[in-house]
């Protein structure tokens, strides 16, 4: 059943995003959606055949066994896949050939994005060795936006371009129905925490100001999950700016304590330890 229902939603996204015809699943949401917003256009990935390229770092193959899922984690948007290394586009058309274990991330690459080589570090706290190299049954990685940039890699994604995609989110969470459901960033943050919930992200106590001092609240903030719930977690996304903007503090407090900024992961290291608990 749930093999069915991920493979069925794939072809939906596949079709939105293609102007085709979508089936309709009893969804408000499964009808046609403009996914461009100001110089930020989205197509489809003809390349990607399951719910995202991010599923191909872990995820890869959830329809042949529909394992448990324990960690979905969800970042932004995948970015443009014209732009990215020939090496990169290479490994994923051989992983669709069927050499399942050929890696998302080049191990022999000497100069990996920061993003990964921090994640890789940050979900080794949750127990997990080495997503590098290892694919794990009971991770799930996606983009919550499920279309691809065929300009500029980054910037300028809005909030209503990102919600064009929250009833295929709620589909894919329905069918995971994972335990604990990481968000990279307080956008991703906010558009997950809408399409579950169908609440504004304000209602939410301590919410509103700072998302670095929200992140410091480390909560484990309860979500519907069809007939169940999963908890979800607000962190910083492990960019390069990502992590800068996480050790930056607000001015008050620079000032009250004489303010030696941090380096590297040592925040969201501790945030990322609040999640294992």
């Amino acid at each position: 059943m749930k093999a069915e229902q991920y493979r069925q939603l794939v072809k939906d996204v596949a079709a939105d995003y293609r102007g085709e015809k979508i089936s309709s699943d009893g969804e408000a949401g499964a009808r046609h959606h403009v996914h461009a917003q100001g110089k930020v256009k989205l197509s489809w990935c003809e390349d990607c055949h399951e719910i995202n390229l991010y599923t191909y770092w872990q995820g890869l193959g959830y329809a042949e066994n529909t394992p448990k899922i324990k960690y979905l984690l969800v970042a932004q948007d995948w970015g443009n896949p014209s732009l990215q290394e020939q090496d990169f586009m290479q490994r994923i058309g051989r992983i669709n050939a069927g050499e399942t274990d050929v890696p998302y991330v080049d191990p022999d690459d000497k100069e990996k994005f920061v993003t990964d080589e921090n994640l890789i570090e940050l979900v080794r706290i949750l127990g997990y060795d080495n997503i590098g190299t290892t694919r794990y049954p009971d991770l799930f990685f996606t983009n919550f936006s499920l279309g691809y940039r065929e300009g500029t890699e980054s910037g300028g994604m809005g909030k209503t371009l990102m919600m064009n995609d929250a009833d295929y989110f709620r589909r894919l969470c329905r069918i995971l129905e994972p335990e604990k459901i990481l968000c990279l960033g307080r956008l991703t943050f906010e558009c997950a925490y809408e399409a579950l919930t169908g609440q504004k992200p304000s209602a939410i106590p301590g919410y509103r100001g700072s998302y670095n001092q929200f992140i410091d609240k480390h909560l484990a903030i309860t979500v519907p999950m069809g007939d169940g719930a999963a908890k979800m977690y607000a962190l910083a996304h492990c960019g390069a700016i990502g992590t800068m903007n996480r050790n930056r503090d607000p001015k008050e407090i620079r000032e009250a304590t004489g303010y030696v900024k941090p380096e590297g992961l040592d925040r969201q290291i501790r945030d990322w330890e609040a999640v294992r608990m």
